[in-house]
């Protein structure tokens, strides 16, 4: 028993010091998207049910997985850099049982031209690098949903308020 939680601290400490690390290389905080959001966000996109989503700085993978449960016939995807995060988020999908993609890459490098929705919620700087990456490759009629950051040059086709805090903030739709 002691091998074993001598195994766990040493586990634990390199994951903790290799996310410190990644942090501070790829300086985009892990927080995640509150349940309530993700919900929101699912609904606001008013999706068909059979389209390719993506989620990109998808954390835990929580996003995906409730649009899976939600809409089982679509292909749901997501990139995250941070290998602890991608870790923890891969852990969620096993657990949750959902046919959902996790990939363990940057989000500038991922082609995402076959996307039929993109959900975001990412600092500024990653919003206006992406919205330059969309220019060259979204088809016409892709949607891109962000929680609580805006694209720079683009204007959302709606908007709408989500309780945050003590305050609120703003679901964006934007289309291509």
């Amino acid at each position: 028993m002691i091998d074993v939680l001598i195994a766990f601290s040493v586990f634990l400490t390199l994951a903790i010091v290799v996310t410190a690390v990644a942090h501070i290389w790829v300086a985009v905080p892990f927080i995640p998207t509150p349940m309530k959001v993700a919900k929101d966000m699912l609904e606001f996109a008013k999706l068909k049910g059979d389209e390719t989503l993506y989620d990109l700085g998808a954390g835990d993978a929580r996003l995906l997985i409730v649009a899976k449960r939600a809409y089982p016939n679509i292909s749901a995807i997501g990139v995250e850099i941070v290998p602890t995060v991608w870790a923890l988020g891969k852990l969620r999908i096993l657990c949750s049982r959902q046919d959902v993609t996790l990939r363990m890459r940057n989000i500038l490098s991922v082609n995402v031209s076959d996307a039929d929705c993109i959900f975001l919620y990412l600092i500024p700087n990653m919003m206006k690098k992406l919205e330059d990456k969309f220019q060259k490759e979204l088809k016409p009629g892709t949607k891109i949903v962000s929680y609580a950051f805006s694209l720079p040059n683009k204007t959302p086709v709606k908007e709408m308020s989500v309780p945050w805090l003590t305050g609120e903030r703003k679901l964006r739709m934007y289309e291509w």
